[in-house]
């Protein structure tokens, strides 16, 4: 409510200074992004009882982006879409609190990835430096943000150890069957502002806010056999689970910076860099058996930073 009320005071105030228009532009963008995903589930009413976490690192992909973007009468409309592809980077996969060992299992996989992204904005731009030679202008804005991932994560990890017994010993087979997948949506809050020198360079920098929901999809499959200190086989256990998150009032910030440099009267190109971090409450994660079809649920919280940058080609029509 605070920040709405912001960015109503504004306007009013903004009628001092001079008009603002700009053509509408259509931008594309190619680049690097790098992400890093953490969750981990936790039993209820225990922070410090973890169970089990996934943390992917270095996941690289190469987006692509294209944006238009216009200023009319002062008002300002922003909308981008983007597509990451490629992706490539490492997991490590942990488990804790197994009934038949004491020890923390650890898997590493190289999942393969893509995502999604897209987001709006409405904003009022305000010439703080009117009828000078060089400008500096404040949008503040409002609008709406959709981020999806897509990870998989293909093969079969075994490792050994010793049991909860110290004479028995264990082998545990980990696999990660069919896709993980997680979507953050909601409105956004920010500002933005545009510095014209004079020239063919111009900048820009700006920081939104999110409130997002998130909806959380994933499963894991492993075998656990127990053996006798003589090698023989005394059982063989199998737990097939499905991992489910619905919730809101998840955070976000998002901040970028980036440079034009003006080639003609319609054409530009530049550069930009953009930091994203995702993070959810203490959030409720339903898990179900896939054998039995019981369902219990447990304390579940993520984490997610992508980082990019990109240059960009754009033209006015």
């Amino acid at each position: 409510m605070f920040k709405f009320r912001w960015f109503c005071a504004l306007i009013p105030v903004s009628f001092v200074w001079g008009s603002v228009n700009e053509p509408i532009r259509w931008e594309w963008e190619t680049g690097y992004r790098n992400d890093r995903l953490h969750w981990h589930l936790q039993n209820p009413g225990d922070q410090s009882s973890l169970t089990y976490s996934e943390r992917y690192r270095d996941l690289q992909f190469w987006e692509n982006a294209l944006t238009a973007r216009v200023i009319h009468r002062d008002i300002a409309f922003f909308v981008r879409g983007s597509y990451g592809a490629f992706g490539k980077g490492s997991l490590k996969q942990k488990y804790a609190d197994l009934n038949f060992t004491s020890d923390t299992p650890i898997f590493s996989w190289q999942p393969s990835s893509w995502n999604l992204g897209g987001w709006s904005y409405l904003g009022y731009s305000v010439d703080l430096t009117a009828d000078r030679t060089y400008h500096v202008i404040l949008i503040p804005m409002i609008g709406y943000g959709v981020d999806f991932e897509h990870l998989d994560r293909e093969g079969i990890h075994t490792l050994t150890g010793i049991a909860a017994s110290p004479t028995q010993s264990f082998s545990m087979t980990s696999m990660l069957p069919g896709s993980e997948r997680m979507c953050w949506f909601g409105p956004l809050f920010g500002g933005l502002f545009i510095i014209q020198p004079g020239g063919r360079v111009q900048f820009e920098a700006g920081y939104a806010y999110h409130r997002l929901h998130l909806r959380f999809r994933s499963k894991k499959q492993f075998d656990a056999s127990l053996y006798s200190m003589n090698g023989d086989l005394l059982s063989v256990s199998e737990q097939i689970e499905k991992i489910m998150v619905k919730d809101s009032a998840n955070l976000a910030h998002t901040g970028w910076a980036r440079m034009d440099y003006t080639l003609s009267k319609a054409w530009r190109i530049g550069l930009e860099t953009q930091i994203k971090y995702f993070g959810s409450r203490i959030l409720d994660a339903v898990i179900k058996n896939e054998a039995t079809s019981e369902r219990t649920k447990q304390k579940f919280k993520a984490r997610w930073t992508a980082v990019s940058g990109a240059f960009m080609l754009s033209r006015t029509f």
